[in-house]
């Protein structure tokens, strides 16, 4: 039985929430650390040295057996690998060019974009774009910069993060081959090889601190993330899992706060309320049509067991 099926449907909703907590947790943290490498790499020589330290960790602890991968692994593993490897990428260059807030709200359009496809019921629709007002309202002062460029590559980056949120359900549910983190630890190592030539010319300039700094970033934020990412996917859908990124703007407020001590605009501590009952507000919603979803399906099974002819005895 895998860690999914463990954790009652009535729960999965709150237990998605957290992973991408731990998740954007890990991101927002690295990304601030990350920065420090760009006054001597370039972002993307940056984002594939995170990629490749990512990949030696997940492979020396997922251990897959390629060689069982079906048809459609390979094709989800492949497709994951070169969608959230082009978010790294367009985001790093986004970030080196305009405010980190301006290019964590712009990839968020991505997720919300997911988010609203998946829309049902109106309600749903206005947790939704609650969120995003939230982001707004956090990143709103930050907006100025006048490197179009910059925004391109976060429009980017938001293009890509809308593959990578419909994808990362599927990375962790195919076969037995690629279940758990078998799967993702093959799609970070294609990206990996994709960004080889950028890593490469990093490499003879990297110091000691260099590469605890790549190993950190790449462990902490990239590893571990994606995997909470994955995990959460697998909890409930990417519509759900959409609203849930909006929390990565709140996530980045509160590290700047803490490691930085950048304090916040009134406005955007009311964006953060925003986005905590929008996605209070969707964790409610979830657990609860999974609950109904497990009385469903109990009272199918007693029915059926009383419908079922009885054994005479003899």
């Amino acid at each position: 039985m895998s860690l999914t099926e463990r954790i009652p449907r009535r729960h999965r909703g709150t237990t998605a929430l957290i992973a991408v907590l731990i998740g954007s947790t890990g991101i927002q943290t690295t990304s601030a650390v990350a920065t420090t490498l760009f006054e001597k790499f370039s972002p993307v020589s940056v984002s594939g040295l995170r990629m490749t330290t990512a990949a030696v960790v997940l492979l020396l602890i997922a251990r897959p057996k390629f060689w069982r991968f079906t048809r459609r692994d390979w094709l989800s593993v492949v497709s994951y690998g070169v969608v959230s490897s082009l978010m790294n990428v367009f985001f790093y260059l986004a970030v080196d060019r305009i405010p980190l807030g301006v290019a964590v709200t712009i990839e968020y359009l991505g997720a919300f974009a997911v988010a609203m496809f998946g829309v049902r019921k109106f309600k749903d629709g206005l947790f939704a774009v609650g969120a995003l007002a939230g982001v707004v309202l956090i990143a709103g002062p930050t907006f100025g910069s006048t490197d179009l460029l910059g925004y391109v590559f976060a429009v980017m980056a938001a293009a890509s993060m809308t593959g990578y949120t419909l994808l990362s359900g599927k990375i962790g549910s195919g076969t037995e081959a690629t279940a758990g983190i078998r799967g993702l630890s093959v799609s970070i190592a294609i990206g990996a090889i994709m960004w080889s030539p950028a890593t490469a010319l990093a490499l003879p300039h990297m110091t000691v601190g260099d590469w605890g700094i790549a190993v950190f970033i790449g462990a902490v934020g990239l590893a571990l993330a994606f995997s909470c990412d994955a995990f959460a996917a697998t909890m409930t859908n990417p519509a759900v899992v959409g609203v849930f990124f909006s929390l990565d703007p709140v996530v980045s407020s509160l590290v700047g706060l803490a490691l930085l001590g950048e304090l916040l605009s009134a406005s955007a501590y009311i964006g953060i309320a925003l986005i905590v009952l929008s996605g209070a507000a969707v964790t409610w919603r979830a657990n609860r049509s999974a609950a109904v979803i497990t009385t469903h399906t109990e009272a199918l099974q007693v029915i059926r067991t009383a419908q079922m002819p009885q054994t005479p005895r003899e």
